[in-house]
């Protein structure tokens, strides 16, 4: 690998820590104005809809019955559902707090491997799990009065949880599957059915917004949030992949969280106290400990919003 390659990775990496961190701030600020059903649908469709327009014009190639299905499948757990709930639950939570519970997801991996693989989990990960949902459990604490009111505090909080599962049970289908299929592709597809999907549990689920009612600012934030959450940080996540290890690459799971915290805290006045950073960067101890001391084959998917 040559020196630009690996100078571009940096600045690859750099991107994904910052921009994935900014996508739940403005998802945040882009559902008051559009569904968050709606919203996703929109935004992964069209994502989905250039890639693959991209990826054809360079290639000319298309991908088998076989290869849709599969995309299918996760189209549905990744966008339909993990990004589709993570959206959702922003109504109900901080954004900050949904990017925090996302971090879990190597955890749950973990846990994962442990009950369908029967893969041994080594004492130092169990601790670095304990570690982890100890500094989860400090940051609800901090909600205690949200989570004793019951009702949409806690139920947003129980949907990024279920988001974090169906975005490991991907993980796990793609890491096992056999099939050799072009990422920048596969991706594109993907966000087509889960875009798809999400739009028609839009309508399902949700009282739609007409497209003309909805203003500017708001079409500005859809704006952003699919060229630059769907498409620029995906495809730089792809290529620092392809450049970086992937334990450097990793390290854009700590990063996201700081950033909508930050975001949130100065813009929209999200509440963030001492026992909040306290519980985060306990949960992030755990996370360095399981990416540090995890000797499972690495896995090359990511949380976002």
């Amino acid at each position: 690998m040559d020196l630009s390659t690996k100078h571009k990775g940096y600045w690859a990496l750099a991107a994904i820590s910052f921009f994935w961190g900014t996508t739940w701030f403005v998802s945040k600020l882009a559902i008051h104005d559009i569904p968050p059903l709606q919203l996703t649908g929109y935004r992964q469709t069209l994502a989905g809809l250039i890639l693959i327009l991209f990826h054809f014009i360079k290639s000319k190639s298309l991908p088998t019955v076989k290869e849709l299905g599969f995309h299918i499948i996760l189209g549905f757990l990744f966008f339909t559902c993990s990004n589709g709930l993570t959206t959702f639950a922003i109504k109900y939570i901080p954004s900050f707090l949904g990017a925090l519970i996302g971090c879990l997801m190597p955890f749950i991996m973990i846990l994962a491997n442990f009950l369908f693989y029967k893969e041994k989990v080594k004492p130092i990960i169990l601790l670095a799990l304990l570690i982890g949902f100890a500094g989860v459990a400090t940051i609800l604490l901090s909600f205690s009065k949200e989570i004793e009111g019951g009702g949409n505090f806690l139920f947003g909080v129980l949907i990024t949880l279920l988001s974090v599962f169906t975005w490991t049970s991907g993980t796990l289908i793609s890491t096992k599957n056999k099939l050799k299929i072009n990422p920048y592709q596969g991706i594109g597809w993907q966000m087509l059915f889960g875009g798809m999907m999400l739009y028609i549990s839009s309508m399902l689920f949700e009282q739609q917004v007409p497209i003309a009612t909805i203003p500017f600012k708001a079409w500005a934030y859809f704006i952003y949030l699919t060229a630059i959450g769907s498409i620029f940080c995906f495809v730089c996540y792809l290529y620092a992949l392809k450049s970086l290890p992937i334990s450097l690459v990793s390290i854009y799971v700590y990063i996201n969280p700081i950033v909508a915290l930050g975001l949130g805290f100065l813009i929209i006045n999200e509440t963030v106290t001492p026992q909040i950073v306290i519980g985060a960067c306990i949960t992030f101890i755990g996370i360095y400990l399981v990416k540090r001391f995890n000797t499972l084959k690495p896995l090359r998917n990511l949380k976002k919003s």
